[in-house]
């Protein structure tokens, strides 16, 4: 294979030798693919099903109606909005007798095996379409159960959030379900209810009740705001309840507030406090100036009434409030907050859905202590979800694409980059404490996935690194907590054999009791900036001791390259030297010459090892500057994210000094950019030929002919944004 795509399309063709061009154009056209849209916030009722660690639903009617008699039939409807078709896999346990219907027609039916053991996994492969994928779940009620587990059959890295059917309630996070019935009331061929259908019209056709019930008017729907029936049972004497107006004449008018409450109650306007009253009512004009506006009341708990009540209007006329935050499936106005011990510190800055709320006296407590906005029904809560494909999540590749897109900032004077790159990063952080509350309330997180299950280096160590970079940018509190988090885990969670050496236990796992090369990048460019965060030498010595065992069980001498994986199950490598396992190797090991102390006892040891890597790799690049995706295959195709690490080390090598005989090192480094710009990148800034996520084998088949390229992956992106920056650098000494 000579390109990706015609020459004509190649940036080369377009651009020539210009590589702040190339950088600028990639990152311009992930930024412009990926915008900066956060996280999805929707209502979520707490009757709805909760979920399992591993991310399936537990949809178990015989919780729900214990009484319900062997026979009754019940219903669980639910579905999955998609951006494009795609594939997904899904995994079912059941309880009892189960038929699932996607599209209306029959996607699975149990087996007599499925009924009878909940512990049986199975696995059933959906092709959902663009648009709305309605998933509708027959359940009957044996002596075994009533009920199923269903959901994604890796609800860590591919979660599936289902969405509540019918018009009234759309918009809403989870799945709804049926009182039990003596006969299947949708027996006949065509008579599932549509996903779009008014509820209220479903229940008249087949007299059936959906839960859980969502009511069709709010606590203040008189104007009357009565927190003794919305935090009923629940203890703390102080709630926040804040909503927003529209101020739509031109210039600066007068607005009249009237406020009245039985308890102590205070009323900002916007970061102004406004008004402060005990027991009373209180009228107060305002000169506010055009455009949209925030009101936050805070109400004391009294021993005989907990309510308020507030009303604005400009010229005669009352002021419609709007909900102050765009939350999907709900019709209220208002969102709420409690109730609290005590009043928190500055509650001017608490508009605002992105962090979890708890006093300082609960600050140390669990988080079951913490409280987080819900609508005007004690059930119903906010909840934000992950449902961009990029932006605002936290997994390993993009931790990589982001240190990319934030080198590419720096290098091109970009702040846009930068701050973009900022952004991505705090969304996450931001809410990491609120993430590991969702997870005990409902069951399995909506955002911050890898985060919260950390359990593998490819949870923390690659996001981590990044990270820790982005806070030399915007110094953050959470950012220094969650790393320190990240940290403890390396350090004394993460699998070691006995000579200490990180490897994937895995239990039970295809990559149970192996070692792989990709976890030199999970791990040691994260301990080195910890150690520059920290300055304790204890994580950049055990990231230098890491490439030497690591060394002992991938090298390959005859080639002086690496094996992918060590199995020590068969106490074997894999003797397969992928591309990326050994640019992950030769890059990390890279970032960690760069910041390991000339004194360090294995400097010297380290930088022979970075020689004689290079000298293997410069000995197997391709005709057309490109390294193949097996290293020793030329039949093999040539991989765009490998390339693009063993130039980026070659010109560290050059620039820093570690390759004692830089010649052949830069006409490789020259011969690789010219490849990877005429045959891997085009004139818009599209990455080709990067190798998707891997597994292993020990067979170069797996990797040559099933582990393909997929365009636009961020296993590359962020390294061919870093190699060029390195290039820039190289040609500009």
């Amino acid at each position: 294979m000579s390109s990706y795509f015609a020459p004509e399309e190649s940036i080369f063709f377009k651009l020539g030798h210009k590589p702040e061009q190339t950088i600028a154009t990639i990152a311009n056209r992930y930024i412009g693919s990926n915008p900066s849209n956060g996280f999805t916030f929707r209502s979520f009722h707490q009757e709805s099903f909760k979920q399992e660690e591993d991310g399936r639903y537990d949809i178990n009617l015989q919780a729900k109606f214990p009484e319900s008699p062997l026979g009754s039939y019940g219903y669980a409807f639910a579905g999955i909005y998609c951006e494009a078709d795609c594939e997904i896999e899904l995994s079912l346990s059941c309880y009892g007798p189960v038929r699932i219907y996607l599209h209306n027609s029959l996607l699975y039916k149990s087996t007599m095996d499925d009924d009878v053991n909940i512990r049986r996994r199975k696995t059933i492969q959906a092709s959902l379409r663009k648009g709305w994928n309605p998933f509708f779940i027959k359940l009957l009620k044996t002596a075994s159960g009533f009920g199923c587990q269903f959901g994604s059959a890796n609800g860590k890295w591919f979660p599936l959030h289902f969405l509540a059917p019918f018009t009234g309630r759309s918009g809403m996070g989870g799945w709804i379900y049926s009182t039990p019935v003596s006969i299947d009331v949708f027996a006949e061929e065509g008579s599932l209810p549509s996903f779009d259908t008014d509820e209220a019209t479903i229940q008249t056709l087949e007299q059936l009740s959906w839960l859980p019930v969502v009511p069709s008017t709010t606590l203040t729907e008189h104007g009357v705001h009565e927190l003794n029936t919305l935090f009923q049972g629940e203890s703390g004497n102080v709630a926040y309840a804040w909503s927003s107006f529209q101020v739509s004449n031109l210039g600066e008018t007068l607005h009249n507030f009237h406020v009245a409450s039985a308890s102590k109650l205070r009323v900002w306007v916007d970061n102004t406090l406004a008004a402060e009253i005990d027991s009373s009512s209180t009228s107060f004009q305002l000169s506010l100036p055009n455009g949209r506006h925030d009101l936050l009341v805070e109400c004391m708990r009294d021993l005989n009434s907990w309510r308020f009540d507030v009303e604005i209007s400009h010229a005669g006329k009352v002021v419609p409030f709007l909900i102050p935050a765009h939350v999907h499936g709900t019709a209220t106005r208002w969102l709420y907050l409690g109730p609290f011990s005590e009043r928190l510190p500055t509650p001017e800055r608490i508009r605002t859905l992105h962090q979890l709320f708890t006093t300082p006296a609960g600050a140390l407590s669990s988080h079951a202590s913490s409280q987080y906005w819900r609508t005007g029904d004690k059930d119903i809560f906010v909840r934000p979800y992950l449902e961009n494909e990029l932006h605002a999540k936290w997994n390993y590749p993009l931790g990589v694409t982001l240190y990319g897109l934030l080198q590419a900032g720096r290098a091109l004077n970009r702040y846009d980059i930068v701050s973009y790159v900022v952004d991505h990063i705090q969304t996450c952080t931001d809410l990491y404490t609120y993430s590991l509350w969702d997870k005990e309330r409902y069951g399995s997180p909506a955002i911050n996935h890898q985060l919260v299950e950390l359990n593998m280096l490819d949870d923390c160590g690659s996001f981590g690194s990044a990270m820790l970079e982005v806070n030399r940018e915007a110094d953050h509190a959470t950012m220094r907590d969650i790393a320190h988090i990240v940290a403890a885990y390396i350090q004394h969670g993460q699998e070691r054999k006995s000579d200490g050496a990180f490897y994937r236990q895995r239990t039970g796992e295809y990559q149970e009791n192996t070692l792989w090369a990709d976890d030199l990048y999970m791990s040691t460019p994260f301990l080195c900036r910890y150690y520059q965060l920290t300055g304790d030498l204890t994580y950049i010595s055990d990231a230098a001791k890491q490439f030497l065992l690591f060394k002992k069980y991938l090298f390959i001498p005859e080639h002086n390259i690496m094996a992918h994986v060590y199995d020590f199950k068969y106490e074997t490598s894999t003797y397969i030297p992928w591309g990326r396992g050994n640019g992950w190797v030769l890059f990390s090991l890279s970032e960690l010459l760069a910041v390991l102390p000339e004194s360090h006892e294995l400097r010297d040891e380290l930088i022979d090892f970075f020689r004689t890597l290079a000298a293997g790799y410069a000995k197997l690049q391709g005709t057309n500057g490109l390294w193949h995706q097996v290293l020793t295959d030329r039949t093999s195709y040539e991989e765009t994210s490998c390339t693009a690490m063993f130039t980026y080390a070659f010109c560290r090598g050059i620039r820093y000094g570690w390759l004692d005989q830089p010649a052949p090192y830069k006409e490789a480094v020259q011969r690789a950019w010219e490849g990877l710009t005429k045959l891997a990148i085009d004139q818009s800034g599209n990455v080709y030929g990067v190798c998707r996520g891997s597994g292993y084998s020990f067979t170069p088949l797996y990797y040559k002919d099933e582990l393909n390229w997929i365009l636009n992956d961020t296993h590359g992106i962020g390294i061919i944004l870093l190699c060029g920056i390195e290039y820039m650098k190289l040609q500009g000494n």
